[in-house]
């Protein structure tokens, strides 16, 4: 009786110890990390431990361990083999109790965030996880890792999927997400709903003008000035545009732009 209980303590210790390794298969540990090492049946030698700055720690008999950029399976491991000298058959479980060290740092305006890696992850996978970003600047966004920046300008694998782009994020990484308040245009004067929109490839003069609520009964559709960041004032005649008759003065925006609709005193 006493070793059926044995058996069925082992077996659950076992199936507990299966689960947590499904749960953690692919957490690569850092440093800094409070791990959870316990030893089935050696309560002396189980004990929380943080992983030190040069990536080890330290046990009782065992003593120093490597545990950074292990899983704690393989930890579990490693631990259990060292112990053999002083435990016979060794059962170790590694728990994580606090991630700490094991993480990627979004900012740049657009985004400010720390993320946690629990598992291994990659860009893609990471800003599908922040949200709408409707109001950033992927194309000026940059990815830098060790003081070196790798990889810049998101957008293509965001909104066009470009997998080729996509790349595995590490540790520490820093992920720069400006806003998009250099990626704006500003409609000003004779319209409905004077406002700031936010560029996209192809914008033209119309419409920005219609996305803001289009001409009041008052604006000088002949009069529409376009001011660039080059401080050039551009005036364009956009009658014969709203009359279906010439569309070539409906000219193409750049992020920056001023439109501005003057206003008829009459």
């Amino acid at each position: 009786m006493k070793k059926l209980l044995v058996y069925h303590v082992l077996l659950s210790l076992f199936a507990f110890g299966a689960v947590q390794c499904a749960i953690a298969a692919d957490y690569l540990i850092g440093k800094g990390d409070v791990l959870e090492v316990s030893v089935w049946g050696v309560p002396e030698m189980s004990r929380s431990v943080t992983v030190r700055p040069d990536g080890k720690i330290t046990l009782p008999a065992v003593g120093d361990v490597v545990a950074d950029r292990k899983t704690p399976s393989v930890l579990s491991d490693a631990i259990s083999e060292q112990m053999k000298a002083y435990v016979k058959q060794p059962i170790v479980t590694v728990s994580v109790e606090q991630i700490i060290n094991n993480r990627v740092y979004i900012t740049g305006g657009g985004v400010s965030r720390v993320f946690d890696m629990t598992k291994e992850t990659t860009l893609l996978k990471l800003l599908s996880e922040l949200g709408d970003l409707s109001r950033v600047d992927l194309r000026r966004s940059y990815l830098s890792r060790e003081n070196k920046q790798i990889s810049s300008d998101f957008y293509a694998l965001y909104f066009e999927g470009d997998m080729s782009k996509d790349l595995d994020l590490n540790a520490e990484d820093i992920i720069f997400i400006p806003s998009n308040r250099l990626n704006l245009v500003y409609v000003m004067g004779a319209i409905a709903n004077p406002q700031n929109l936010q560029f996209h490839e192809g914008m033209k003069v119309m419409d920005a003008i219609l996305a803001a609520g289009g001409f009041t009964e008052f604006a000088k559709e002949g009069s529409v000035f376009v001011i660039g960041n080059d401080k050039k004032k551009r005036k364009i005649d956009l009658k014969q545009v709203t009359r279906g008759k010439d569309i070539s003065a409906n000219v193409a925006l750049s992020p920056g732009d001023y439109v501005i609709v003057e206003e008829s005193i009459f």
